[in-house]
């Protein structure tokens, strides 16, 4: 059954395929019948109206010798311009079917009232003056019919009758309009049915139709005979044996097998193949039963990595544990004594006189180191916290305005000590969120303080929130100008204790954990951290925080 589908998946998308060529090759010979049927009504039209035209020309030239009697006395014959047109008119379209008129705007006659169509070109043609003719394709009460539309303008000879000045009586007794040379006096209208046109383009399309029909015809015939003799029936006997070899028959002979060259030759290869099964099914359950042992002692390698891999794995998850309750524990210890060093250093800071001078400078460096020692305790401490999972969030309503001038009260005095033009702005629009006040907080702090100490005298920081592209989030930016990082080292400052100047004699103190936590903490409001930076030119870090907590 399914080999007898393969006919028809032949025939049908042949089918299908020729199908869309035909009436692809069927739209363009239509359009192309049809827009020659168009240019012959065209042509027909251009040369009416060059004919008409010049019979006006004739008959408006030789006004005065047609109203000029043999004794030369002025004796009009009532035979102007636009009688002989309406006349010529009605008696060219008596003999072909044809419609000529003569229309204006402002008729002499009733007869040369435009109708609606008329109308729209008369005022197309009266706006541009460049239009030398209209034409288009109705459809009136179910007729085809092609209209051509040429104007007529004023020249010297129109003058006599339709110039100026404006109300005179000219010969035929009509008040003059008072035209000018160039000015549109009216237009010649036809209307030529199209039904020879038409005809002639249904029977060549249906002349096409039966040619294509014949073609398909002759196509699914000719791949009908060649897949049935050459492919479905070879295929079938195939099919037979492979079935043969699927019940257990591995006695199969392809030799006299008739078929189209590929599918000989994948008999010939199945042939092939059923004799090496064959040969292969006699040791076949010898070479099972050897490799079901040689699987054994595979698996009772493996289970006995397995148990060692879990030991390593206790031992490794134990490791890690002490370290992270060792740090929390030696943070938190060195917290207490740190908090009342700076308090004690505060104190002594406000007596109001010291009996030497250093005294004070060395008080100030005592808090400014304890200050920093704090700092990163309380980094090494929130880490270990993240790291064991006990870090959670305390959600609420923030505003980034509280948050970045509790930031900026903070670094201010470390910025105006290394001589840092320091700036923070928060942009109108800039929304609620739903977060952690203390760990928004601390983000903003880390990555000032780090803008501050990568930052050279002088140097600049701001600190900037806005609304981000994706209105889902708000946009937190801190840019400096100081010492920048390299492409390479990008990809690795946000690591737990790495910072870009490693070596053992950096210029710049820290313990590399103040990019690490503000990524922790950004992550865990479930934002994304990212910098921007280029060497000796400054960095930018961008936070966005989502406004409503997912």
């Amino acid at each position: 059954m399914k080999v007898k589908k393969l006919k028809y998946q032949l025939i049908i998308p042949t089918v299908i395929i020729v199908f869309i060529l035909m009436s692809i090759n069927i739209l363009l010979v239509f359009q192309i019948q049809q827009n020659q049927a168009v240019n012959e009504l065209k042509e027909k039209g251009l040369v009416l109206t060059q004919q008409l035209d010049s019979t006006w020309e004739f008959l408006s030239i030789n006004q005065h010798r047609i109203n000029t009697s043999a004794i030369g006395d002025f004796d009009f014959k009532g035979l102007n311009c636009s009688t002989a047109g309406m006349s010529i008119g009605v008696i060219f379209a008596e003999k072909n079917g044809y419609k000529i008129r003569y229309v204006n705007t402002n008729p002499r006659n009733s007869l040369n009232e435009p109708d609606p169509f008329e109308k729209e070109v008369l005022e197309e043609l009266s706006n541009d003056t460049a239009i030398d003719s209209y034409w288009e394709l109705v459809k009136e009460e179910g007729q085809r019919y092609f209209r051509y539309v040429t104007p007529m303008r004023i020249d010297e000879t129109c003058l006599e009758c339709h110039g100026e000045p404006a109300g005179e009586i000219d010969i035929s007794g009509y008040a003059k309009e008072g035209m000018k040379i160039g000015d549109l006096a009216g237009a010649i209208s036809i209307t030529m049915p199209t039904d020879i046109q038409d005809q002639a383009l249904i029977f060549n399309i249906f002349w096409q139709c039966m040619t294509f029909t014949l073609l398909i015809i002759g196509c699914v015939l000719a791949i009908y005979y060649f897949v049935t003799k050459r492919v479905t029936r070879p295929i079938e006997q195939l099919e037979a044996a492979v079935k043969q070899v699927g019940e257990g028959d591995l006695n199969v002979d392809l030799h006299n097998f008739d078929a189209s060259e590929e599918i000989e030759d994948l008999a010939a290869h199945f042939d092939n193949m059923a004799k090496q099964l064959k040969e292969l099914y006699s040791d076949l359950e010898h070479k099972v039963e050897q490799r079901t042992v040689e699987l054994g002692k595979a698996n009772e390698q493996l289970r006995i990595k397995q148990v060692q891999l879990e030991k390593v794995n206790f031992i490794l998850k134990e490791d890690s544990q002490y370290k992270s309750d060792f740090l929390a524990m030696v943070s938190h210890e060195l917290r207490t004594p740190l908090t009342a060093i700076i308090i004690f250093s505060e104190i002594l800071l406000k007596k109001k006189a010291f009996e030497d001078s250093s005294e004070e400078q060395i008080l100030c460096e005592i808090k400014e180191n304890s200050e920093v020692l704090l700092y990163m305790i309380n980094n090494i401490l929130d880490l270990a916290r993240i790291e064991t999972g006990k870090n959670s969030l305390s959600i609420e309503t923030v505003d980034l305005v509280d948050v970045i001038n509790n930031v900026e009260c903070v670094i201010r005095p470390l910025a105006q000590r290394h001589d840092i033009h320091l700036t923070a702005r928060v942009e109108r629009g800039v929304p609620l969120i739903q977060g952690d006040y203390e760990k928004v907080r601390r983000i903003i702090e880390n990555l000032a303080g780090n803008a501050i100490k990568f930052t050279p005298l002088g140097g600049n920081v701001t600190i900037h929130a806005s609304l981000a592209e994706d209105q889902h989030y708000v946009k937190i930016t801190v840019q400096d100008n100081g010492i920048g990082i390299s492409q390479e080292n990008q990809a690795h400052i946000f690591e737990k204790f790495i910072q870009v100047d490693s070596s053992s004699s950096r210029q710049y103190n820290g313990s590399g954990l103040g990019l690490a936590l503000a990524k922790e903490l950004t992550e865990l409001h479930g934002g994304v951290i990212s910098v921007e930076s280029d060497l000796n030119k400054g960095s930018t870090f961008i936070v966005l925080l989502p406004i409503e907590r997912q």
